[in-house]
């Protein structure tokens, strides 16, 4: 029998007679930012996000569409300038990505923190002698009285 707290599943469900307790965009969001925040409100469950995390939020929806805005950039255009240095562009996206991953853990996005509880380690069992004798027949090996093809 397992010690601990036994997961479950739940599903967030909205009333007819109760509006969405969703958050809503800023209003200084552009709206390409504020497509990024509908589709990021709207993905997650309902109660996931409060009033506080509307700061981390708005910056996820900036960066996100840095990103984007970059990653067209570097696919239409050279990465690499007429004298020879790095596109601008490059960095750009990097630092994006690398704000985005940070704010994605804040936030609780990433895959590691919608995973349900993570499963208890088992010891591995050591092999029997016999056992390793089965699973090593027929390698090859001289000695294991395996002659060519056949066992």
């Amino acid at each position: 029998m397992g010690t601990g707290r036994k997961p479950f599943t739940t599903h967030d469900v909205t009333p007819f007679d109760i509006t969405d307790e969703r958050l809503k965009p800023s209003e200084q969001l552009g709206q390409a930012e504020k497509r990024a925040f509908w589709s990021l409100v709207t993905q997650a469950p309902a109660g996931q996000f409060r009033e506080t995390d509307r700061p981390l939020i708005n910056r996820w929806c900036e960066l996100t569409v840095l990103g984007d805005r970059a990653a067209a950039e570097m696919a239409t255009n050279d990465l690499v300038t007429p004298d020879g240095r790095p596109s601008p562009w490059v960095l750009i996206h990097e630092r994006a990505v690398k704000g985005l991953v940070a704010l994605s853990l804040r936030l609780r996005l990433s895959p590691q923190s919608r995973m349900d509880k993570s499963p208890k380690t088992q010891a591995v069992k050591d092999l029997s002698y016999y056992e390793r004798m089965v699973a090593e027949e027929g390698d090859g090996e001289a000695g294991d009285g395996v002659i060519g093809d056949r066992p």
